[in-house]
């Protein structure tokens, strides 16, 4: 755990019950209050390689950029974005082992009593007001659309959409990142995680797990991120699992 300044920080990275290695990835600067989640499109080859690439290049840009962050923080969070999408697809041009190589991205930042961010797939940002009662996920996952595929007529298709990603790092040169901000109040606490946490631990359980830790003892986020990480690995460990736990404090 670290804290500096209006944040404290606290993460967690797990291969998970299933896979043979981990493909997720995350990163947090407690310097900047920036955090960057990716996930190594399963089924991919060298998806590790992928999100590494992915959280090392949005963070050195990020960190060389801090003027224009202060500045702009959507605009520099989707360039970062942008930056390691371009790293990853020159070493897919120059690699051809790696030419198949993907990952998901979303990096945050918390600044001026709001967080800021930016991504591409299905890696999500939630918001969690303990003292509220709520939840609510900022991001839109990059994912087929299941409302237009017919159940009937394409059944597995139907059923696997939510997990077929539309939009990945690695994919195509001119890729664009989505951004949003969202106020922050003291007390918040942003949820940063890829799919092995959000499809294995519901939305309702998870705001449950927060208000009953921050009944507990409200600046134990490290108890909070232990006890979703076991819930994600008792119901079934089936994907890897990485998230990032940043509570403010203005």
């Amino acid at each position: 755990m670290q804290t500096k300044g209006s944040a404290t920080f606290t993460s967690r990275c797990h291969r998970g019950k299933v896979k043979r290695n981990n493909q997720d990835c995350v990163l947090f600067d407690a310097n900047l209050n920036i955090g960057i989640v990716a996930d190594g499109v399963g089924g991919k080859a060298f998806g590790e390689v992928a999100s590494q690439l992915a959280v090392d290049a949005s963070n050195h840009y990020l960190n060389a950029e801090l003027e224009n962050l202060l500045v702009s923080p959507e605009r520099e969070l989707a360039n970062a974005i942008k930056v390691a999408n371009e790293e990853i697809i020159t070493i897919q041009r120059n690699e051809p082992k790696y030419e198949t190589m993907s990952t998901t991205l979303t990096c945050f930042y918390v600044a001026q009593g709001k967080v800021f961010f930016s991504w591409v797939g299905d890696s999500r940002v939630y918001l969690i007001k303990p003292y509220a009662n709520s939840i609510q996920l900022l991001t839109i996952d990059h994912t087929l659309d299941q409302s237009k595929i017919d159940p009937i007529a394409s059944p597995r298709l139907y059923k696997r959409a939510p997990h077929i990603l539309t939009r990945m790092v690695g994919s195509i040169l001119l890729l664009k990142p989505d951004t949003g901000t969202a106020k922050v109040e003291s007390g918040d606490l942003i949820l940063a995680c890829t799919d092995g946490l959000s499809n294995m631990v519901p939305d309702d359980l998870i705001l449950e797990y927060v208000i009953t830790a921050n009944r507990n003892d409200p600046n134990d986020v490290e108890a909070l991120a232990d006890r979703l990480l076991d819930r994600a690995l008792d119901c079934g460990g089936l994907d890897n699992i990485g998230f990032i736990i940043t509570k403010a404090d203005f």
